[in-house]
Order: structure tokens, then sequence, then C-alpha cells
């Protein structure tokens, strides 16, 4: 058993390419981290250093008290799942799982039994004398993961190996490697830019944008909890209303209506207001909620809900919300905005300043 630690991780390519900076993050046994961000924010890299495949500019990583920062790709004992699956089409299906084994020198016996208990825990074992090229997209993915169990690793990594499934494989599939990884107790490190995987796959999620760190927590406390207004619009489908509102005493000002504002130490000139479209409501009469009235402008079919954009009354400010399906309104609607759901936000640095 093996914890994973990344300390102060960082690469550079030129002066002004860095795509980590300085990342700190642990991962102990049995843990499910999913890096998680857009393209280009350094999740993909990060994985990398992991792996040895780049060099950090300056950090460490350490798989329980070893230093592995200077160790090759093959003597760290990790196994890694492309999104790519990388099978040899020329080889059978239990030539490519033992292929790792087989440089290692493992005894015939050996080998034939670990293949054939990886391949009956993926469901493998009726296509182990079959080669990849007529296989089905699930069937390759459940190949190449079989080819990185086998091995017994101490680390394993995943970059997005789900992408190149349709959707309907993909949750399938999702699910197996949740059962799957749960069983192993080992640290995963697992890359993707799907909400859904991360936050139904993981233990804990980082969020990563323009190289750095925005957050590290379990999946329920990012969606609830967002740490800046970075994560609060990018963690959550639809996205979160986000507005920028000018203060007045102790309320943020939408339109014509006044949103109480929390006690801050100091109170700001301008805010923004989060507030996720689940959580606004159509206004009940006995509410005792902060109220906004709008026009409906769009409305979004979402099968089971329907999303209504809303353009504030005397504003050019919209906001979303999500109501049910057979819910009935009018073109003009008054909607709640309950205080116990606002996030509240520094309009200068993103960070999360208070939330009721």
């Amino acid at each position: 058993m093996a914890k994973l630690q990344l300390k102060g991780l960082r690469k550079q390519f030129a002066p002004n390419v860095i795509p980590v900076k300085d990342i700190n993050i642990d991962v102990e046994d049995g843990e499910f981290l999913t890096l998680l961000g857009p393209s280009g924010c350094g999740k993909s890299t990060l994985l990398r250093l992991i792996a040895g495949l780049d060099e950090p500019t300056k950090g460490r990583v350490l798989i329980g008290d070893k230093d592995i920062t200077s160790t090759a790709p093959g003597d760290r004992n990790i196994a890694m799942v492309f999104q790519s699956y990388a099978l040899y089409p020329h080889m059978t299906v239990f030539e490519n799982i033992a292929t790792s084994l087989k440089l290692r020198k493992t005894p015939a016996d050996e080998i034939k039994r670990r293949v054939n208990d990886v391949a009956q825990k993926l469901e493998l074992g009726h296509l182990l004398d079959r080669k990849p090229g007529p296989m089905s997209g699930g069937q390759r993915q459940r190949v190449a993961l079989a080819r990185s169990l086998v091995r017994s690793p101490e680390v394993f990594l995943l970059d997005e190996p789900l992408s190149n499934l349709d959707a309907l494989l993909r949750e399938q599939v999702r699910a197996e490697l949740k059962q799957l990884f749960n069983s192993q107790q080992k640290p995963v490190v697992y890359v993707t830019h799907d909400q859904t995987e991360a936050m139904t796959l993981s233990s804990k999620v980082a969020i990563l944008y323009d190289g750095y760190l925005q957050q590290l927590d379990a999946p329920h406390e990012i969606y609830t909890h967002p740490a800046n207004k970075f994560v609060a619009g990018f963690v959550g489908s639809p996205q979160m209303n986000l507005p920028t509102l000018k203060c007045e005493g102790n309320y943020a000002i939408l339109g014509e209506f006044k949103i109480p504002l929390p006690d801050f130490p100091t109170m700001p000139k301008q805010i923004v207001m989060g507030i996720r479209p689940e959580d606004v409501r159509l206004a009940r009469p006995e509410t005792s909620e902060a109220t906004i009235k709008g026009k409906v402008i769009l409305v979004e079919d979402l099968g089971k809900e329907k999303l209504l954009i809303c353009q504030v009354e005397n504003s050019d400010k919209n906001i979303r919300a999500l109501v049910p399906y057979d819910r009935t309104w009018d073109e003009l609607v008054t909607l709640e905005l309950p205080a116990q759901q606002i996030h509240w936000f520094d309009v200068e640095t993103g960070d999360r300043l208070l939330r009721y």
C-alpha cells in the first residue's frame, strides 16, 4: 500500500509557458482523484509528470516514502491507461494483457493465472483468443484496463479513457470502473474534462485552471461550496447564474430589486452573486425569500425539467431557473432567490466571500 504525494510540482516549457504551477496534492490508498478542468489547464501535463514521461522543473513526486522524481517511467510501478487503447493489433487479447508480465520475465504459469484472473473480473474470458481489430470500443477499453491491472501497480493513472466511447457505453464502463477501483484500494489519478465522470467516480476532485489548483475537495463540497467564481461557473450544468451587481448599503441591486447581503467586514461596491438554476424557484405567495421579476425570453426543454431564461425587469441581466416539466408560468414571472443557496464572490479576485 502506498500514498502518492505531489510536492510543489511545477513544469515550465518556456518563460511564458507554465502548464503546471506549484501543485501540492496527496492521494491516499483507495482514493480516486480526478483532475478536472478545461482544455489547456495542465491536467494531462500533471499526469505525465507523475508517470515520469515529463521531468518537473521543480518539485517532487513520491510513492509512499520513496522519492521517484528522477526514476525512469518503467521503474515507477505505475500503470497508465491512455485515451487511445494502444493495443497491439497482431496480438490476441491474452498476449496484449500479458505483455508487461513477459517483459518482466514473469513465469509462464504466473502469467496465465494473473491474466485469467483479471480477464474474469473484466468479463474478457471468452475473448482471450481473439485479436482487438473486430472488437467493440468497450471491449478494447476493457483490454487496455486489464493490461494495467495485471501488473498490480502501486498507482493507477488514467488519461480520459472513456472519451472515445459513445454516451451509453461510457455510462456503462464508468459504473464498471467505479466498482473495479473500489476493490483495488490503490491511489487512482484520473484525467477528464467531463464533469459527470468527475463527480460520479471520484472520492476527491482537483479543479485546475491556468496551471493552478483552484480547489481540492470531495465532489459534493465542490458543488455546494465552490472556492471561487471559476469553480462555481465550471462545475454544474446548467451553469450557475453569476451576475455582477452593484451594492447599496446591505443590499446587492439586481434591476430594481434588492438582494440582502451577509454582514461582510467591509461592504464592497460591487459583488458577484452566484445561484444555481435548480435553486431558483417560481415564487410562492407565502415566500419570505428575496424575489425578482422578469420576462421569460427562452425556454429549453431538458426532458423532466425546463430551463427558463428570464430577463430581469428593468435590467440587462438574465437569470436562469430550472422548473419541473409540468409547471406552468406566464410570460412575466416572479422568481425566489433562497438566501441559503446564494454564493457571494469578490469581483476582483473571484474568491468566495461568504455563504449564508
